[in-house]
């Protein structure tokens, strides 16, 4: 399948290994045969520690796997706000969609997550996912959010 030291350490939390990896030459952005790296991995898992110690030694933020999942969509597709709040603060891109054309806010939406639909509103300032994920909402007759996408 693909996984490497880095991604096993990423994916527990083991953040000394994850550094000490690092320092030996681990290759930040090494991809599983699936295309996920050590970020999607901690992404994924909410290891928001790791996370940060991956995007400070260089890690992709838009990467996509195969399915086009960046870890901006792993994080929102898993409740993971505080992923999700420090990868927007580095500058993922949330309109990147997957092969289905889903964001991160359509997953989020879709998941029932509150908290992190409202984190990718606040950083919506264009309006980009807007749009896509009101259709979403609509589908689903989900009249709250849809009020809140319409705010």
């Amino acid at each position: 399948n693909g996984l490497n030291a880095l991604h096993l350490a990423a994916k527990d939390g083991h953040v000394e290994i994850v550094q000490e990896l690092l320092k030996r030459g681990a290759i930040v952005d090494a991809a599983t045969k699936k295309g996920n790296t050590a970020l999607h991995i901690a992404s994924l898992a909410g290891q928001e520690e790791v996370v940060r110690i991956l995007v400070q030694n260089g890690a992709s933020l838009n990467v996509q796997s195969q399915n086009g999942f960046t870890p901006l969509y792993m994080a929102a597709q898993e409740n993971h706000d505080g992923c999700v709040k420090f990868l927007l603060s580095k500058g993922a891109n949330q309109a990147l969609a997957t092969e289905d054309g889903f964001t991160p806010l359509a997953v989020a939406m879709q998941q029932g997550h509150d908290k992190v639909v409202a984190v990718l509103l606040e950083n919506d300032t264009r309006g980009k996912v807007r749009l896509p994920a009101l259709h979403i909402a609509a589908k689903k007759d989900d009249v709250k959010a849809a009020a809140l996408l319409l705010q």
